[in-house]
């Protein structure tokens, strides 16, 4: 498991935070503000992004206000959407989310994280048991909406 923490700038320490709490749980990330090969914007910061979202296995957005004024962030979330990447939201207050993330479970701490991590684990080793002959795409689409129900109830 490999995750693409997606955040406006301003919320680089959250982001910052949340890469700690998934290591703390032996799982790696990626995250921008720590990638000094960003040379640019347009083309070049389009094909950066989508690279290093291809390399990630989830997606955790971190949410506060100021991400509902962010370009990337959506962008980055549609990406993993078409390809079925597990996805979820870090709220980092209280914060109204925006009806596009909606579906998704939502963190609130640290200990959420580590439910994320537990039951991601135990999902992909159930799905693999139980569908391991679907085609790739098909078994993760499984996989993603039996996570999610799972997260959702014991995020409760």
């Amino acid at each position: 498991m490999k995750v693409f923490i997606s955040h406006k700038n301003t919320d680089a320490l959250q982001a910052l935070m949340l890469k700690t709490a998934f290591e703390k749980n032996h799982v790696t990330s990626y995250l921008d503000v720590l990638d000094s090969s960003i040379n640019g914007g347009g083309k070049q910061l389009t094909d950066h992004i989508k690279e290093n979202l291809n390399t990630c296995t989830d997606i955790i957005v971190v949410m506060s206000e100021a991400t509902k004024e962010s370009w990337w962030v959506p962008f980055e979330i549609g990406m993993s959407a078409q390809v079925d990447m597990p996805t979820a939201s870090y709220l980092k207050s209280d914060v109204t989310l925006p009806s596009y993330l909606s579906y998704w479970p939502r963190l609130r701490n640290t200990s959420d994280v580590d439910k994320y991590v537990a039951i991601r684990k135990r999902t992909t080793q159930a799905i693999n048991e139980q569908y391991g002959h679907y085609n790739f795409s098909d078994r993760r689409a499984i996989e993603t909406r039996a996570f999610y129900e799972a997260l959702k109830r014991e995020l409760r």
